[in-house]
């Protein structure tokens, strides 16, 4: 049953969406300039087809705009007169035709305390800025920002759809994730905090040739008789090595999200959580489809190895794509 984790599932997801880690969220910037102006600016993922932008508003009774260019479109920045101190107010998306399950990231650089910052679902339209940080909404944004992050990182989901084929059971499976789940949560603390610092665009190459590696190594297992390598007897520590790598790609959006000065540690935690929830509920649905289709297909039964290899041929092929638009990018 491992052996067909790819059924139907993942394929799907492949059509879908074809570049990895497309979903970047709508980002918007608060800057305090003095005591009785903000400056509001925008930038929306290119996704947004013309006219379905959002428009973005501050809101309280004391403030007035007193600038606006470009209310619509992907960037945009307006200017907020106020006649109060201390506020508490509310940065509305307001979307002509609904939001396209875009998540939201919103930044306040306050004059006198520490930044803000918001990361909210595609079903929050309204943030609320101003009030102090509480630790359990802290706690609540960087788990679901992980969860997100992970579950439309095609690229990450792939590596782990590969680990599930190599381990072959279900306590190798536990002990391979395991490895990886360990391996990328120290790498990702060590670049989150600043502590190793490695080039964005030489990491996101080498997670798609990690990828390439493992399809290949798979596809050599099937093809070649009595095939065995390093990768096939010890996938545990090739899972961990390659986990490293990982956790510098998690890194490259936490950074992008920010941490809050107060609590940098917590919200790391809960990031990094976020992200094992993420992983637990992909591998776990994947094998929930796999085994309901070998029980209620008997085609996919009777197909497991040839549809594990199309699958696999299916991964090689947007990985090597993914290495060499990485490799242009790189150059």
């Amino acid at each position: 049953m491992i052996r067909t984790t790819l059924v139907f599932l993942y394929l799907f997801m492949l059509m879908s969406q074809v570049s990895a880690d497309e979903a970047r969220p709508v980002y918007v910037e608060i800057e305090q300039v003095s005591t009785f102006k903000y400056s509001v600016r925008w930038k929306i993922p290119p996704v947004m087809a013309e006219g379905e932008e959002p428009r973005i508003s501050l809101e309280h009774a004391s403030c007035n705009l007193a600038m606006d260019k470009s209310p619509a479109g992907l960037l945009g920045r307006a200017l907020y007169e106020c006649s109060e101190t201390d506020l508490k107010f509310d940065i509305r998306l307001i979307y002509p035709v609904g939001n396209p399950a875009l998540t939201s990231l919103v930044v306040f650089n306050r004059l006198f305390s520490d930044p803000q910052q918001i990361f909210s679902g595609p079903e929050v339209t309204t943030i609320t800025l101003g009030a102090l940080d509480e630790p359990l909404d802290v706690s609540k944004q960087y788990l679901s920002a992980g969860i997100e992050h992970i579950l439309v990182g095609s690229d990450h989901l792939l590596f782990i759809v590969c680990l599930i084929v190599i381990a072959r059971s279900f306590r190798r499976l536990v002990l391979t994730v395991t490895g990886f789940t360990v391996a990328h949560s120290i790498t990702l603390s060590l670049a989150t905090l600043n502590i190793v610092q490695v080039r964005t665009e030489l990491v996101e190459l080498l997670i798609a040739l990690s990828i390439l590696l493992l399809a290949v190594e798979i596809i050599k297992h099937y093809r070649i008789k009595d095939y065995t390598s390093f990768t096939w007897r010890y996938p545990i520590t090739v899972s961990s090595v390659f986990g490293l790598l990982h956790g510098f790609g998690f890194a490259v959006v936490l950074q992008e999200l920010g941490l809050p000065q107060s609590m940098k540690i917590q919200a790391l935690l809960f990031f990094n959580i976020g992200v094992e929830i993420g992983q637990l509920l992909f591998i776990a649905a994947v094998m929930v489809v796999s085994l309901l289709a070998i029980k209620l297909i008997p085609a996919v039964d009777r197909s497991q190895v040839m549809i594990t290899q199309l699958s696999i041929y299916v991964i090689g092929s947007c990985s090597a794509y993914w290495l060499f638009e990485r490799t242009i990018l790189l150059l």
